[in-house]
């Protein structure tokens, strides 16, 4: 049985990690995210992902929160798939995933851009 959870490891939480993403990452959208990642060493997991909402888009903490449980849920649901594939050509990435659009979408809508945000991500990792 795969390992569905998301644990405090697999969250990328260092400042120096994230400013070096944003600053050297690269950048794939898929509606309605953007996902910006890059190679780098992973010890213990293929992937250590951050999930943002923009503040400035939703005022409200909640509206924010429900937003990164949604993706936060597609993305576990997809983890072992993506492990798989990144044991596959053994490569260990760092992973922002960012909410782009301007309203509160359901939870199938994120979970498909998701899919197709980290086929795309894949992709390019193989090349």
């Amino acid at each position: 049985m795969p390992e569905f959870s998301f644990k405090k490891g697999e969250r990328l939480s260092s400042k120096k990690a994230i400013s070096s993403l944003f600053q050297s990452g690269k950048s794939v959208i898929s509606y309605p995210l953007r996902i910006i990642y890059n190679q780098a060493d992973t010890e213990t997991y293929p992937a250590i992902v951050a999930i943002s909402v923009p503040k400035r888009i939703f005022k409200n903490a909640v509206d924010r929160n429900l937003l990164k449980r949604r993706i936060r849920e597609a993305y576990r649901q997809k983890k072992p798939e993506i492990y798989s594939r990144l044991n596959d050509i053994s490569v260990g990435i760092h992973l922002v995933i960012q909410y782009h659009h301007k309203s509160i979408l359901d939870y199938h809508s994120i979970e498909s851009g998701l899919i197709k945000g980290m086929e795309k991500v894949l992709s390019r990792l193989n090349e």
